[in-house]
């Protein structure tokens, strides 16, 4: 039996489910592989899913996912209700198989109760930032800056931060912002960036055209829809490439779900751009390599603001990894990601983002050359495979094995 072997690793996940969230994925089957024992807590995805199974040599522990009713009361109903149903589950997995460390992934940052009452056991706590709680709420919320929630976010990931015993951020930036915020070393910090799944580095994937129509370029966007995700943007963009770039031969595929599906329809709608958008709703992982092989153009609209600037958005180096030209706006991570392989636009300018794809549209041989950049940059840099190793060295590195 090797070292690693007798460690055991609780992973918790609440706002997304399981195998769907591919971060969490990708960690858990990268500490399964090199010899920890690997067991999850998360939500069910809407539909068939069992609340508990084995995958991979993981075991899944999942509880219903509590109502999304928006506002403060939907906030206080879905993480009271998370962190009962987890907590009560991390006991039931405690007497059954115990557990050495607890991996949190936030948001949201007030299941670290948990693991830090779970500290006073002896046990691990790892604390793993997805995205930066105060942020994400004011992208959403903009205007709540100093209000009551606000303040419980920041007392919250304080919390968080100072009771792990390691963390992880997504990029330099996330890490840069907890050492000033928090008042933590950052020696305590391992970055383990985002890296796209093995799946979106196949060779000849098979595109899945959603657009029949002949001598028509297929601009595209892949993953959540929420107020903070810029999907606005992109489609006003269209709406400028359209009428006055007067490109009629282009067609925006947005595949995903999310909170402001709807408000964009009606925008779609409002717009008199029906004929030019495709809504897909939220798709199988496994279908989503096809639709970006299918694309011609791929899209970050993300708007530069707080939260995005430190975000290392996934669905940008899933582009990248299919050999797909990037188009998005100038924020700090979508830079340090993506480098020479996607165009730029400055401060928000919808105008400018339109100018830029209209340019991918008009050439050919930019689109290519973007494109083979991108896959040369994952496959040289950014793959999962690198952040693995950094995962696992943080890991032995806790347990203190050689």
């Amino acid at each position: 039996m090797s070292q690693r072997s007798s460690m055991r690793i609780l992973m918790l996940l609440e706002n997304s489910s399981f195998p769907e969230d591919s971060r969490v994925l990708l960690q858990a089957r990268s500490l399964t592989s090199a010899g920890y024992a690997v067991t999850v807590i998360a939500p069910t995805e809407p539909g068939a899913q069992r609340l508990w199974e084995i995958m991979e040599g993981i075991q899944v522990y999942r509880y219903p996912a509590p109502p999304e009713w928006g506002g403060v009361l939907g906030y206080l109903v879905e993480y009271s209700y998370s962190l009962l149903m987890q907590f009560m589950l991390t006991i039931w997995i405690g007497i059954r198989h115990g557990f050495d460390t607890i991996h949190m992934h936030t948001p949201p940052d007030m299941n670290a109760l948990i693991p830090a009452f779970f500290r006073c056991l002896g046990k691990r706590f790892v604390y793993d930032l997805h995205d930066l709680s105060p942020e994400l709420y004011l992208a959403q919320k903009p205007g709540r800056r100093g209000g009551v929630l606000y303040r419980l976010l920041l007392w919250f990931e304080r919390f968080a931060s100072r009771t792990s015993n390691m963390s992880i951020s997504t990029n330099e930036s996330q890490r840069d912002r907890h050492v000033e915020r928090c008042g933590v070393s950052r020696d305590k910090f391992t970055v383990v960036r985002n890296g796209p799944n093995e799946a979106f580095l196949q060779e000849n994937v098979e595109p899945r055209r959603v657009v029949t129509e002949k001598d028509v370029l297929v601009l595209g966007y892949v993953g959540v829809m929420g107020p903070q995700d810029g999907v606005d943007y992109l489609i006003r963009a269209l709406d400028c490439l359209v009428k006055k770039f007067s490109r009629e031969n282009v067609r925006l595929v947005l595949v995903g779900s999310g909170a402001s599906v709807a408000d964009l329809q009606q925008l779609v709608e409002s717009l008199g751009l029906s004929h030019y958008v495709k809504f897909t709703g939220k798709v199988p992982f496994s279908e989503v390599p096809g639709y970006i092989a299918g694309f011609d153009i791929c899209c970050t609209p993300d708007p530069s603001n707080p939260y995005n600037d430190s975000c290392t958005t996934i669905k940008t180096m899933e582009y990248m990894a299919l050999g797909k030209p990037v188009v998005c706006f100038e924020t700090t991570e979508n830079m340090k990601t993506a480098g020479d392989a996607a165009l730029y636009a400055k401060n928000n300018d919808i105008n400018e983002y339109a100018a830029l794809v209209d340019e991918l549209v008009e050439n050919a041989g930019l689109r290519g050359g973007l494109g083979k950049r991108g896959r040369q940059r994952i496959q040289s840099e950014l793959s999962w495979d690198h952040q693995a190793r950094r995962l696992i060295a943080a890991y032995d590195r806790l347990h203190q094995r050689p």
